[in-house]
Order: structure tokens, then sequence, then C-alpha cells
């Protein structure tokens, strides 16, 4: 699976990355390994950190199927970083933000710096 995570209880925070080419079936699997995680809570942050994502091999019924399994809690602040240009992660990250969108303040897909991202969760620079 090019895709992994590890959560840091003193950063409040899960800590994702992924590459290569992107499938539902892979983010799926990371979204089942992360909910089943005993340190996991509702209520930590995410850094997804997309960048080294070659190709999306997405479908809207896995982004809906993600959505719908979703586990973190409505205060969750949540931030994905693209590669500049990547149109098509963008794509299908904003059809999630939709579907997710109860509370659009709390996830954002527009950060192409980990810094940037980092700031906007209130994690310090690494």
């Amino acid at each position: 699976m090019p895709a992994e995570y590890h959560i840091d209880k003193k950063s409040n925070a899960v800590f994702s990355k992924a590459w290569g080419t992107l499938s539902d079936s892979d983010l799926l699997e990371h979204q089942r390994l992360i909910t089943n995680d005993p340190a996991f809570t509702p209520d930590l942050n995410q850094l997804f950190n997309l960048m080294e994502v070659a190709r999306i091999a997405l479908t809207s019924e896995g982004i809906r199927l993600l959505a719908s399994r979703d586990p973190f809690g409505m205060d969750a602040k949540r931030a994905f970083v693209i590669a500049p240009g990547a149109m098509e992660a963008f794509g299908m990250l904003r059809m999630f933000q939709i579907m997710t969108d109860e509370h659009p303040d709390e996830l954002r897909v527009q950060f192409d710096h980990i810094g940037e991202a980092r700031s906007w969760l209130g994690l310090p620079e690494q």
C-alpha cells in the first residue's frame, strides 16, 4: 500500500503520507488502519502529505465511501498537501471536502507546502 501514517499524541495529530499511484482500496485501507489504531481519537488533527503521489486512481464511489466512513470528529482540523499543479488530486480532494463539508473551515486542500499546512494546524515547523 503506498500510504503510511503515525499518530503523535503530543502534537494531537495524525501524520499521513502517500506516494505512487493512489487507489480507492489504498485510501480505504489507510482509513481503516487509522480508525482501528488504539491511539486514534476523533479529535486528532491530520496532516496528509500527498506531494509524492504520481497518479490518482480514485473513483467518485470510493470518495463517497471514504467520506461516509470518515472517523475524524467535527472539530478535527485536516490539511491535505498536494504538489503544485496536481489538478486531479485537487479535484478528488475537493470532492471529498464537499461530501464531508459540515464544517468547511476544518478541512483544507489548497496547501502546496508542508510548512504552510503545519502552521494552519498549529504545529511547529520541522
